[in-house]
């Protein structure tokens, strides 16, 4: 037998021999990895671009984060993906970031730029489930009773899906709300994707319906919520949650949805939030290290002043899920001076980063993103005082940073997924009002009601100019 000499060579790995494994075999390695690594394996052949991108190693892959969720299993990096929702321009634009770790948020030469939108309908993100955004449409023009319209991107493979419109419910045309509430999840027994949706056919009635991913129509749910959905949601543990108000408005509760029995329940937030009023606005939920969270920034407001003096903000984590157990993970003393003039309810999006959470405000033209930075920290009790934990990030507008788990989630086979216009000779960034106008000029005349961009810019930055001193 040879032996070998480890200090002056290394075992090369058979990729013959791996590609030889049965097909469920080497998708059961696979789902073991982390998806940037996973990854990693389109680029060996084709026969592994195919495994990579089948539905099954997908599922396998999702199960495996399920079971586990709160262990000490190491969840996936998150990842920051920009939103530009530009409703005069009637479309949407989003690709995948990176940031520096000081003040410079940037898209790389090689990150998928996806353009998507209709000269009928505004879009607007619905929820985020893992790296799959979901967008809403609602009709441009004051009583054109539409189809309602429902997409699932894909921002890191530019992958656009139609949601199927049948329903086995007839919404009246008289219907008191025309907003639908959607939320994803995955069925753990079943091993399947499912969106759910959410909406009134009439006061005070509401009603449900679910979609496996990958089938051609909804089916009707024999319960419905307690209460109405929020654009304030999270997914965590396999379901799908809500921030909703309580019944006297100075009180929240969270309505989540099982995906596995197909039935909506409310889940408990910490006892220690009470009752203040409107409370909802300072909360926000997300999915944090796996688990589910509850962000508080409430603070009492010096009356006479009219500012936001001092401001703690407290993240709290479902620990066990089973019992609903809250547990405070950290409570950060914001005294940094690039923090204490914002309004807590100008806050309008918290995500979570490598390095714990960031913050969007929207209190001016511009849009401030801050960054805590707590890798070094121990303790659950953290002082801000300009020890360089807190970045600040000025963007240049209305913009939006998100932020998603990676999966090997992919739309192909799934349904109407709509082919991408692939245009190279696109030199803007952003793209010109002009040049979409264009784009969906040329659209129509093929009978198509969406259009949809994919291209590859040079890289950019969406940062203000770090020389340009900014103003509270």
């Amino acid at each position: 037998m040879r032996r070998i000499d480890c200090n002056k060579e290394k075992p090369e790995l058979d990729l013959m021999a791996i590609g030889a494994l049965p097909p469920e075999i080497l998708i059961d390695i696979l789902s073991r990895l982390p998806v940037n690594s996973i990854c990693c394996m389109r680029c060996v052949s084709k026969a592994f671009l195919k495994t990579v991108d089948d539905l099954f190693l997908a599922t396998m892959h999702m199960r495996r984060c399920f079971l586990t969720t709160c262990s000490t299993t190491t969840t996936e990096v998150p990842r920051l993906v920009f939103l530009d929702e530009r409703p005069f321009l009637r479309y949407a634009l989003l690709y995948p970031l990176k940031y520096d770790g000081h003040d410079l948020l940037t898209k790389s030469k090689q990150a998928i730029v996806s353009y998507f939108g209709s000269r009928r309908r505004f879009y607007s993100v619905a929820f985020v489930f893992c790296n799959l955004f979901g967008f809403t449409g609602k009709s441009c023009f004051t009583g054109l009773n539409l189809e309602r319209s429902c997409l699932l991107v894909n921002p890191f493979k530019g992958e656009v899906l139609i949601l199927p419109s049948v329903s086995n419910v007839q919404v009246p045309s008289n219907s008191l709300c025309d907003v639908d509430w959607y939320g994803m999840g995955f069925d753990n027994i079943t091993n399947n994707f499912k969106i759910v949706r959410v909406y009134t056919i009439k006061k005070d009635y509401l009603a449900a319906e679910v979609l496996v991913l990958g089938t051609s129509s909804w089916r009707e749910l024999p319960t419905v919520p307690p209460c109405f959905p929020t654009c304030k949601s999270a997914y965590s543990h396999g379901d799908i949650h809500w921030l909703v108000h309580g019944d006297d408005g100075s009180s929240v509760r969270i309505l989540s949805f099982d995906f596995h029995k197909e039935q909506f329940y409310l889940t408990p937030p910490p006892t220690s939030l009470g009752k203040e009023p409107d409370l909802w606005k300072f909360l926000h939920l997300l999915n944090f290290r796996g688990s589910l969270a509850l962000v508080n920034v409430y603070s009492s407001k010096d009356r006479d002043m009219e500012i936001w003096r001092r401001r703690f903000v407290e993240i709290w984590g479902l620990k066990n899920y089973n019992n609903k157990e809250w547990v405070l993970n950290y409570k950060l003393d914001l005294e940094d001076d690039l923090f204490v003039h914002l309004k807590p309810t100008s806050l309008s999006k918290c995500g979570e980063w490598e390095h714990v959470i960031f913050f969007n405000d929207e209190s001016n033209c511009n849009t401030y993103t801050f960054f805590v930075d707590l890798r070094h920290i121990s303790t659950k009790y953290v002082l801000l005082e300009g020890d360089g934990s807190m970045k600040c990030v000025l963007l240049n507008g209305q913009l939006i940073v998100h932020s998603c788990t990676g999966s090997m989630i992919s739309l192909n086979n799934c349904g109407d997924l709509v082919e991408a216009e692939e245009e190279q000779g696109i030199t803007e960034f952003p793209m010109s009002r002009e040049t979409w106008r264009n784009l969906t000029n040329a659209a129509e005349v093929s009978g198509r009601d969406l259009c949809y961009l994919k291209t590859q810019t040079e890289s950019a930055s969406i940062s203000w100019d770090r020389n340009i001193d900014i103003y509270f």
